[in-house]
């Protein structure tokens, strides 16, 4: 059985919108939310919520914001086998959940979906295929591509390392000395919010810069400084 986290902060009326889409998922077994807003209104839309949702539909608050401890207090409250990670403005293709349990079931501990991000323009497709090809030559999944993990390898390698930026690249990266990833083809609409907020070239020259700067060794810390609150 799989379980669904999302880690939500500020989403604004995102979250209700979410709540249609986990329902229309297909065999879902749960789905946990983990909340660390601080804005009212977005907490006023969680907490109407959380009042509503259908049995499999679980919505908790963080006391600690930051989405690597959101998706670590979340995945400790699940039930699954396996865990699929997404995030509030994602959406996941039909068949999504059938199509990791046969990934799961032939075998594969991990992996993640294609992109593509939402929104008309030449540029974005790019940005999109970019995404896809940078992950499938480095077996690296970023969040947008919905990690999926075995629950008991999540417990072994200790869950999200929990900094503030670059978590889903650190777990990639350990996860990957376990086994390969599973690549599914199948794309997850992902919102291009910070694209198109941010300006597309702006935002793909800081996404360079910050991965540069990591690589070199720079602190999550100072790197989360850097990208800004908008996630």
């Amino acid at each position: 059985m799989i379980s669904i986290v999302v880690p939500l902060y500020n989403e604004g009326q995102s979250p209700n919108h979410l709540i249609t889409h986990l329902n229309e998922i297909a065999d879902l077994h749960e789905a946990v939310l983990v909340d660390a807003s601080d804005e009212l209104v977005s907490k006023e839309v969680v907490r109407k919520l959380s009042m509503s949702c259908p049995e499999n539909i679980t919505i908790i608050e963080s006391a600690k914001r930051g989405r690597a401890m959101q998706m670590n207090l979340g995945a400790s409250r699940t039930t699954g086998n396996v865990l699929l990670f997404l995030h509030c403005d994602s959406r996941l293709p039909q068949n999504a959940l059938s199509t990791v349990q046969k990934m799961i079931d032939s075998g594969r501990a991990w992996g993640r979906f294609d992109i593509t991000l939402d929104g008309a323009g030449i540029l974005l497709r790019i940005i999109s295929l970019m995404i896809n090809l940078r992950s499938r030559y480095r077996q690296i999944a970023t969040g947008d591509q919905c990690i999926f993990v075995t629950a008991s390898l999540f417990r072994k390698v200790g869950g999200y390392p929990e900094i503030a930026l670059m978590e889903d690249i650190e777990l990639s990266t350990i996860l990957k000395q376990y086994s390969k990833p599973c690549l599914i083809t199948l794309p997850v609409l992902t919102s291009a919010r910070r694209w198109k907020n941010r300006g597309v070239i702006y935002t793909v020259l800081l996404m360079w810069r910050l991965r540069f700067l990591y690589w070199c060794g720079v602190s999550p810390e100072k790197l989360n400084r850097l990208y800004g609150d908008e996630r």
